[in-house]
């Protein structure tokens, strides 16, 4: 007897029909109780031994069991773009893989008043854990005890090195030593006024960011520093090599979700998360200072943000184009479902990287300036909240 894993349900039924077969295998000539039919020939009935097979946890039946409801299939909408509308209402934009920081001052500040605490849940921390390197196939066994004797000292310094390398390395990858004591003193007033602790109170416990992801630390820290460069000076983007503009021509999928019919959108439907996404478009179709707008579905718009060490994307819901008092038109982001994950991380690169990156090159490849909005708490206000927003433009 011997387990076996199936690589695919096809193999899996191969096997389970072999050993049924093979249970009920005579050969002709004969009955099944072994009696000559017609010449008399005394052989073995059974050319194999019966073989049994227990299938384990496979999603199909054998056997016809009691009746099942037929289920209706989902209803589907084409989603796509029409060609009669792309030259009045094609939206294109940047399409932007990450960020670039142009700067030669040798001065570094900071500024924590506007970044989000960096929260450690010890309701989620183990006692123990075990710690190894690329270098040894050795484990070793690191309690909380063993963290908490360490000196505050070096965590400044483990968490400094981690910033040295993520965030001020030149274009080989080598750290820039002489920015080390600076940012150990930036280290500190992170570390005294940023880490916040849940569910314990003693602030000996900051020491267990030893078990946290370095790079993590270190990303949430750099928003920090030298917020004033934080501008289209000083940010740059970076392009998608093949791709660097993408556009709503090239908007083409199928959804089952509930759609609207857009006036004002090159695609022909909107395909719906929310009623309130709905309603937006509807508030938009109905705005004269809207030209046209797009829904954020199978368009390919993302935003490059990271969390927790880790690089990610943002989709905002729609863009669209308006025109401001002067004449002159902006590329307006407008976010109404909530960012309900990571919401203080996609709010500080739509702010302070993604918007100040594409601005920095409107010129250079003639394109129209963008901005952001969020329509927050109250989607039956969006028409005031709009209007505010493209008036201040």
């Amino acid at each position: 007897m011997g387990l076996r894993a199936f690589g695919s349900q096809l193999l899996c039924e191969q096997v389970a029909g072999r050993a049924l077969r093979r249970m009920d295998y005579f050969l002709q000539g004969y009955d099944k109780e072994g009696n000559p039919t017609d010449d008399g020939r005394k052989i073995a009935v059974w050319k194999f031994p019966p073989e049994y097979a227990h299938i384990i946890g496979v999603p199909f039946k054998f056997f016809k069991g009691g009746n099942t409801a037929p289920v209706d299939p989902p209803k589907y909408t084409k989603i796509n773009a029409i060609p009669e509308r792309q030259d009045a209402f094609e939206i294109t934009f940047p399409n932007i893989t990450g960020y670039r920081i142009e700067y030669q001052e040798d001065e570094i500040t900071y500024d924590f008043k506007k970044l989000e605490n960096y929260e450690l849940d010890f309701s989620k921390f183990p006692l123990e854990t075990y710690m190894g390197t690329a270098f040894s196939p050795d484990l070793d066994k690191m309690e909380v005890k063993t963290v908490l004797e360490k000196r505050e000292q070096e965590m400044h310094y483990l968490i400094t090195k981690a910033l040295l390398k993520h965030h001020f390395s030149d274009d080989e990858n080598n750290p820039q030593i002489q920015k080390f004591n600076r940012l150990k003193e930036i280290v500190k007033v992170w570390y005294d006024t940023k880490v916040k602790l849940l569910n314990v109170s003693d602030p000996v416990y900051k020491k267990l960011l030893y078990f946290d992801n370095p790079k993590k630390i270190a990303d949430h820290i750099s928003r920090g520093i030298n917020t004033h460069i934080n501008t289209s000076e000083f940010i740059k983007p970076v392009f998608n090599y093949y791709n660097r503009f993408g556009s709503s021509k090239h908007v083409n999928g199928l959804t089952s979700k509930d759609v609207y019919q857009g006036r004002k959108s090159h695609v022909n439907y909107v395909a719906m998360d929310s009623g309130w996404e709905g309603i937006c478009a509807k508030t938009l179709d109905e705005l004269g200072s809207v030209v046209c707008y797009v829904k954020n579905q199978f368009l390919g718009f993302a935003i490059p943000y990271t969390k927790d060490g880790k690089d990610r994307q943002y989709f905002t819901d729609f863009i669209a184009r308006v025109k401001k008092k002067d004449g002159k038109m902006v590329n307006l982001m407008i976010e109404v479902s909530g960012m309900n994950q990571d919401k203080a991380e996609k709010k500080w690169f739509v702010e302070y990287r993604w918007l100040p990156a594409v601005n920095s090159l409107c010129d250079k490849f003639e394109y129209d300036p963008w901005d952001f909005i969020e329509i927050a708490n109250d989607i039956r206000d969006i028409k005031n909240q709009l209007t505010d927003k493209i008036g201040s433009l």
